[in-house]
C-alpha cells in the first residue's frame, strides 16, 4: 500500500477497489472507519464497499489506512499465521467472486452488498490468525489430525465458540450495517440473499479442500434450485469462476483450487 501511497498520481480509485476487494481485513476496517465517523444526519446505511470508498476518497484513503504494517511484520514470529491468513483472503475472495455470479444468476438488485457481505464472512478467521496465531493453529492441527472433522466442532473444542458466533457477535459489537449482519445471519437461512452467501462461502470452503469434498454434491444442488439450473451448470459456472480467480494467485502466493481441476474426472463431477 506504501508503494501505492508514492505513486498517488498514478492510483485511481479503481486500483485501490481492485486492492480492497483482494484484503477482507482492510475492508473490514474500511466499513469500521466509515461507520466510526458517521454523522447524525446520516440515516441510510452504506452497504457496498465501492461507495464507502467514493465517500472516503482516494487521499482520504491513503491518510488513514497508508500507516498499516504488512502481515509479514506484524506476525514475524508467526509464519504459520501469515500463510494462515493469505488462505483465509485467498478463499473469501473466491466466495465473494462465487456470490457475485450468484446474484448476477438471480439478477440480485445490488451484487456488491452480498460481495461486500462475503468478504467479511471470514473476519473473525483472519483476526484469529492475527491475534491469537497459537489458538488459530492449534484449530488448524486439531483439523489437521481428524479429518472427519466439522470445523466448527473443532472450533468449539479450542475455543468455546464457532468463530462464527464470535463473528456475529463481533458485528454487533462494532455496529456495522445492519444489512450486513442480517446477510451473514444464519436465522434467515431461507431468505434468497442470505442463501447467497452461504452457498458462495460454503463453496469456497470445500472447494478448497478438493474437488472430491463430500460436500460440494449439495453445495452444487443448493446452487442449482438458487439461480433455477441444473447442478451440471451450477459446476461448470464454479469451474468458469475457478479457473478466472487462478489468474490472480499472485495476490496471496497459495495455490489456487483450479490447480486440482485435473483430478476431477467426469465421474466425480454432477
Amino acid at each position: 500500500m506504501r508503494e501505492m501511497k508514492d505513486k498517488l498520481d498514478d492510483i485511481d480509485i479503481r486500483d485501490i477497489a481492485t486492492l480492497i476487494r483482494h484484503d477482507p481485513l482492510l475492508s473490514l476496517r474500511l466499513v469500521r472507519y466509515l461507520e466510526s465517523r458517521r454523522h447524525n444526519s446520516q440515516i441510510t446505511d452504506v452497504t457496498t464497499l465501492d461507495r464507502i470508498l467514493l465517500m472516503i476518497g482516494t487521499s482520504g484513503f491513503f491518510h488513514a489506512f497508508s500507516h498499516s504494517q504488512p502481515l509479514e511484520v506484524q506476525l514475524a514470529d508467526y509464519p504459520e499465521a501469515v500463510e494462515g491468513c493469505k488462505r483465509v483472503c485467498s478463499r473469501a475472495y473466491l466466495s465473494a467472486r462465487i456470490a457475485e455470479a450468484i446474484a448476477t444468476k438471480r439478477h440480485d438488485l445490488d451484487p456488491a452488498e452480498l460481495t461486500t457481505a462475503v468478504l467479511l464472512h471470514n473476519t473473525a478467521e483472519i483476526l484469529l490468525w492475527v491475534e491469537a496465531p497459537t489458538l488459530a493453529n492449534e484449530i488448524a492441527s486439531l483439523l489437521k489430525r481428524n479429518p472427519g472433522m466439522r470445523s466448527r466442532d473443532a472450533q468449539k473444542q479450542v475455543l468455546g465458540i464457532t468463530l462464527h458466533e464470535l463473528h456475529l457477535g463481533l458485528l454487533q459489537a462494532w455496529r456495522l450495517p445492519k444489512l450486513m449482519q442480517h446477510l451473514l445471519d444464519e436465522r434467515f437461512a431461507n431468505e434468497p440473499r442470505v442463501r447467497s452467501v452461504s452457498i458462495a462461502t460454503s463453496l469456497a470452503r470445500h472447494l478448497v479442500n478438493s474437488w472430491f469434498d463430500p460436500g460440494l454434491p449439495d453445495d452444487f444442488l443448493n446452487m442449482a434450485n438458487l439461480i433455477g439450473t441444473t447442478p451440471e451448470a451450477a459446476y461448470h459456472l464454479i469451474q468458469k469462476i475457478a479457473l478466472a480467480v487462478a489468474g490472480e494467485w499472485e495476490w496471496y502466493g497459495i495455490p489456487p483450487v483450479a490447480a486440482m481441476l485435473a483430478q476431477a474426472t467426469p465421474e466425480n463431477v454432477p
